[in-house]
């Protein structure tokens, strides 16, 4: 059974205020809280049955309305999203040119190497994870962080007993 454009505009205009303070007082945040509110209005609307009386109409929205919400919090979208002051806030900062003589030793190397020595040390990334990125063998990359390693040692004064890099 379906409803008749007069018949869903009325049931938007009665129900959408109600659904979207009970969303918001459920979410938080407004615009979460319209994408409940369109969400159970479209279950509602797209509903097969219609309600005997309108206290059971009221009792299933509401209830659409919280599961909704419920549904929403538990979405990967919900869990990995943070607003944008704490995106500031986690933001990657680059050092200021000559702040940071191992950065500068790191972006003067060659290009196979200066990538496999980011990825590795910077980004932490496995050898077979950046192999897989390079669309390169396990070993080249090894070869490529041994040999970075020590461009990186010359250049930075390292003698033949001395680390600049840690595994």
């Amino acid at each position: 059974m379906t409803y008749t454009r007069q018949e869903a505009e009325e049931l938007v205009e009665r129900w959408a205020d109600t659904i979207l303070r009970v969303a918001y007082a459920w979410t938080g945040n407004m615009p979460d809280a319209q994408d409940v509110c369109q969400t159970a209005l479209l279950k509602l609307l797209t509903r097969p049955e219609r309600f005997p009386d309108p206290d059971r109409q009221r009792f299933w929205i509401l209830r659409v309305t919280v599961n909704c919400c419920k549904d929403m919090k538990k979405s990967a979208w919900v869990q990995r999203r943070v607003s944008l002051d704490a995106a500031a806030d986690a933001a990657a900062t680059m050092p200021e040119p000559g702040e940071s003589p191992v950065l500068e030793a790191v972006l003067a190397l060659p290009e196979k190497y200066r990538k496999a020595i980011y990825l590795r040390y910077y980004e932490e990334y496995g050898v077979d994870e950046i192999a897989a990125l390079l669309g390169c063998r396990t070993a080249q990359v090894s070869t490529w962080l041994y040999r970075g390693k020590a461009k990186l040692r010359t250049m930075l004064g390292g003698s033949n007993g001395q680390e600049c890099f840690s595994d």
